[in-house]
């Protein structure tokens, strides 16, 4: 089924899920309210014929103004006709949205990311815990109001960190 059907069966069959659309590049992307997200991505995985069974990437997107949220973005495809269909959902800081590893198994690592790097939280996860930071790291670095500050690598077994200067040998052209 073509995402321009699909997006017209949401609409008919989950009234007022869909806060805004917006097709670019041909792609859709659908808005929902935090509410409604768990039951529009079912839909689209599990209704018969619509076909959205793959959950391709899930990020996020942290923002500032008018207020601190993070844009929330789930990738779908249809691997019958290839087609993608991105769903956001607005989470503000300290909101938790539900989580989707019940609806697609690899979401685990997706969201524990978005928790790691950018603090949304999943309600239901079976481990929400950091995947790329240290366990005691402070803060989520991909957040807009996250600290520039220098922190010191620490490598294991001793390696030592090279100086690109060192490893990039400096070649003087001369004029001739």
């Amino acid at each position: 089924m073509k995402t321009a059907e699909a997006v017209q069966q949401l609409t008919e069959k989950l009234d007022n899920v869909i806060v805004n659309k917006s097709d670019f590049h041909h792609e859709t992307t659908l808005e929902v309210r935090k509410e409604d997200l768990k039951k529009v991505l079912s839909f689209l995985k599990k209704a018969p014929e619509i076909g959205f069974e793959v959950l391709s990437d899930l990020t996020g997107v942290d923002y500032l103004l008018p207020t601190k949220h993070t844009k929330v973005v789930y990738w779908l495809q249809n691997p019958g006709n290839y087609e993608r269909i991105r769903i956001t959902v607005v989470a503000a800081r300290g909101e938790s949205l539900p989580s989707v590893t019940d609806l697609w198994e690899g979401a685990d690592w997706y969201e524990r990311e978005l928790f790691d790097l950018f603090g949304v939280t999943f309600e239901g996860h079976p481990d929400l815990k950091r995947i790329l930071m240290p366990d005691d790291w402070k803060g989520h670095p991909l957040r807009r109001d996250y600290a520039l500050t220098e922190e010191p690598v620490e490598f294991k077994h001793g390696v030592k960190p090279k100086i690109p200067s060192e490893i990039i040998p400096h070649v003087q052209h001369t004029n001739k």
